[in-house]
């Protein structure tokens, strides 16, 4: 697949620079960027996924939103 992008002339000439310097193709280094992207976009995705389940399996009020309570942090023995 071939796709075109329009950068501005200086942006291209800096880009092709920072390739020519890191020892790699302004191709190659757009597809790691990209491939990189796409890794951290799918595992923040995946670790908000299992944050949700997480608190809805461990979440003991659903029905009624917390409301803080004092004695709620204290121990029924008095500790």
């Amino acid at each position: 697949m071939s796709i075109m992008i329009d950068l501005p002339p200086a942006m291209a000439q800096e880009a092709q620079g920072y390739a020519r310097l890191d020892g790699t193709s302004l191709e190659k280094l757009f597809l790691d960027s990209l491939a990189a992207e796409l890794t951290r976009r799918r595992e923040t995705a995946k670790a908000i996924s299992e944050f949700d389940a997480l608190v809805t399996e461990t979440s003991a009020r659903r029905d009624v939103p917390y409301v803080f309570n004092r004695a709620d942090a204290y121990a029924e023995d008095g500790r």
